[in-house]
């Protein structure tokens, strides 16, 4: 049904039958709305988990440590070996 077509039916029905439709919409709004909420805020929970999760990673003795710590060894011995790899430098 077009919105054209609803707002020609609307008129066919009483003042009380207009009012139900118009509760009954609003509260579907009210229901998809809640529900984009809780989407959103489950998907937020489950990216502040992903995150903490991976902090211990990071720290000393985690698995990726050695790869981000200024304190740590390069990985590549020469600019040439980053280059080959694909990765572009700060030089």
């Amino acid at each position: 049904m077009t919105k054209t077509e609803i707002l020609a039916a609307l008129k066919t029905l009483t003042t009380e039958e207009r009012l139900e439709i118009i509760e009954t919409a609003s509260q579907m709004m009210r229901e998809e709305i809640e529900a984009k909420a809780q989407r959103k805020a489950e998907k937020k929970r489950q990216l502040r988990a992903a995150a903490e999760a991976a902090v211990l990673d990071y720290m000393p003795g985690g698995v990726l440590h050695d790869l981000w710590s200024p304190d740590s060894e390069p990985y590549f011995e020469s600019e040439e070996e980053y280059l080959s790899a694909g990765i572009k430098t700060n030089a």
